[in-house]
């Protein structure tokens, strides 16, 4: 068995762990409103499936479902990406969010007696380039946020940098961005700041599975680790090609 092989077959059995946990129990809410005062940082799994499907040559589908385990909140989100060029993209999308009481009370320090949920649609532009098998893109997405208290209007903007790996003819990508948040509200210009690094590890042409560490830190509420774990499926032809 050749060292690409061998890396696959691990590659897959923890995939299938991955999987086992994701599918396991009921995300950390990543848009919850508070006023915690942001000490002491949390911990909480990140487990997440995305199934992306070409709809055209250029239009596609993808679907995600988030759960954060201890605070077991979950995430659904849609998106509809339109590749206009070979570097700039544009993406509809659409996100709601659900976090029970106990997971809310943890975020935001204070006793709560009811859950929160929110509605999102969402529009974002990005672009893309490659440089000496690095890959760069930058996301600048508006959001509108439909919150219990009222609605918001958000700017987020995404700079992400990756790079494939090989290993024998075994290749991963591993991966960092940063992402900020500014909410068109009152308090400070930058709302929310994430910074991830992770790794995709393909299985087939159709399945990878992605491992990643994120950390987020809010005005209103406490400061969270991630430890993500993904499924990441991708099916095959635009519908209407053979």
């Amino acid at each position: 068995m050749t060292i690409a092989s061998k890396l696959r077959s691990i590659v897959l059995k923890m995939g299938l762990c991955s999987l086992l946990v994701i599918l396991a129990p009921p995300l950390s809410s990543q848009e919850v409103e508070g006023k915690g005062n942001g000490t002491g940082a949390l911990f909480s799994p990140a487990d997440y499936m995305e199934i992306s499907t070409p709809l055209t040559a250029r239009v596609g589908a993808n679907v995600y479902g988030f759960y954060l385990g201890n605070l077991q909140a979950g995430i659904a989100l849609i998106e509809v990406p339109t590749k206009l060029s070979n570097h700039f993209a544009v993406t509809l999308s659409y996100l709601f969010i659900k976090v029970p009481a106990n997971g809310l009370a943890l975020l935001t320090e204070e006793p709560q007696n009811v859950g929160y949920r929110e509605h999102q649609f969402r529009l974002s532009a990005t672009l893309s380039t490659s440089w000496h098998h690095f890959n760069f893109a930058e996301r600048n997405m508006y959001v509108r946020r439909f919150t219990p208290t009222g609605d918001v209007d958000r700017y987020r903007n995404k700079v992400f940098v990756g790079r494939q790996i090989a290993v024998g003819t075994y290749r991963c990508s591993p991966f960092v961005f940063d992402e900020i948040y500014h909410d068109f509200a009152p308090g400070n210009w930058l709302r929310r700041n994430w910074v991830v690094a992770g790794v995709d590890l393909p299985a087939s042409r159709y399945l990878t599975f992605q491992a990643s560490y994120i950390r987020q830190d809010d005005q209103y509420l406490r400061s969270v680790n991630f430890l993500g774990l993904a499924v990441l499926v991708r099916t095959g032809k635009p519908f209407g090609r053979k």
